[in-house]
C-alpha cells in the first residue's frame, strides 16, 4: 500500500540527436485541495446521511457496545469497504469525543470524499499506493500519536472485495495500537452491482453489529503475510455474506 517509485531520468543534451526538441517536463502533481464550494454541494447529502444513519436500529451485545466504546488508547478500526455507511453512526454513537482519521485518495474524486467525510465528522490524509503514500503514513503515524483514531478499510478503495492489503498490517505494525474490527449484518439494504457489493440499508431498518478487538499486532503473527492472511480470516468470520 505504501510504496515509492523511481523518479524518470533527466535527459542528457549531449546524447540529443541535433536539432532534436526538448521534451517538456511532466507536469507537477499537487494534492486537489477540498474548496469551499465542494462543501456547500456536499452539505445537503451528509444531513441526508446523518439523518438516515441515525434511523438504523442496531442490533449490539453489550460486550461489543464496550469493545466499540474503548478509549484507553487510540485505535485502528477496521471495516469492509462495502459498509463503509455504518463507519460515522458507529463513530457517532460510540466513540463521541474522539478524532477519526481516514486515508483517502490526494486525487479530484479523493477531494470530493475529503469534503465528505468532513461534513460526517471523519478528517482525511491524503494519499494512496500510487503517489504520496509515505508521506500520508506519516501523517497517519502523527495523527495517531495526537491521539487521533485511523479508520481503514482494508480492501478500497478498488479491491478485490474482501482482500487484506498490507497497509492496515504495516499501520498497526508500526504504532503497536489496538485494533477494533467491526462488521454489519443488514436485515433490510440494497446491494450496488459494484467492486464491492456496497451495502446501502433501508431507513428504520436493522443491522447486527458485530465487533471483536485484538490488543495489538503480536497477536497475528510476526510475518507480515501471515498476519495479513490471519487479520482477514477473523474480519471474514464476522462478514455474513463472504
Amino acid at each position: 500500500m505504501f510504496c515509492m517509485s523511481e523518479l524518470p531520468t533527466t535527459p542528457n543534451h549531449d546524447e540529443s540527436p541535433e536539432g532534436a526538441a526538448e521534451a517538456p517536463p511532466p507536469p507537477a502533481r499537487t494534492v486537489q485541495k477540498v474548496s469551499w464550494w465542494r462543501y456547500a454541494v456536499l452539505w445537503p447529502l451528509a444531513m441526508v446521511m446523518k439523518l438516515w444513519s441515525m434511523t438504523l436500529r442496531f442490533e449490539i451485545t453489550e460486550q461489543e457496545q464496550a469493545i466499540l466504546s474503548y478509549k484507553e488508547k487510540p485505535i485502528i478500526l477496521l471495516l469492509w469497504h462495502n459498509r463503509l455507511f455504518l463507519a460515522a453512526e458507529i463513530q457517532r454513537r460510540y466513540r463521541p469525543g474522539t478524532r477519526m482519521v481516514a486515508l483517502v485518495s490526494a486525487s479530484k474524486d479523493g477531494a470530493w470524499l475529503a469534503a465528505f467525510f468532513k461534513l460526517m465528522n471523519i478528517d482525511a490524509v491524503r494519499g494512496s499506493s500510487s503517489w504520496r503514500g509515505m508521506q500520508a503514513l506519516r501523517e497517519l503515524l502523527a495523527a495517531r500519536e495526537e491521539g487521533a483514531d485511523v479508520g481503514i478499510t482494508p480492501d478500497g478503495p478498488r479491491g478485490p472485495c474482501y482482500e487484506m492489503k498490507p497497509g492496515a498490517i504495516l499501520l498497526a505494525r508500526l504504532t503497536r495500537a489496538p485494533i477494533i474490527y467491526y462488521s454489519g449484518r443488514f436485515h433490510a439494504a440494497k446491494r450496488f452491482k459494484s467492486w464491492d457489493g456496497f451495502y446501502l440499508p433501508r431507513p428504520f431498518s436493522t443491522v447486527e453489529i458485530n465487533a471483536r478487538m485484538l490488543p495489538d499486532y503480536s497477536g497475528l503473527g510476526a510475518d507480515g503475510e501471515e498476519a495479513a492472511r490471519e487479520l482477514r480470516r477473523q474480519l471474514l468470520e464476522i462478514t455474513d455474506d463472504k
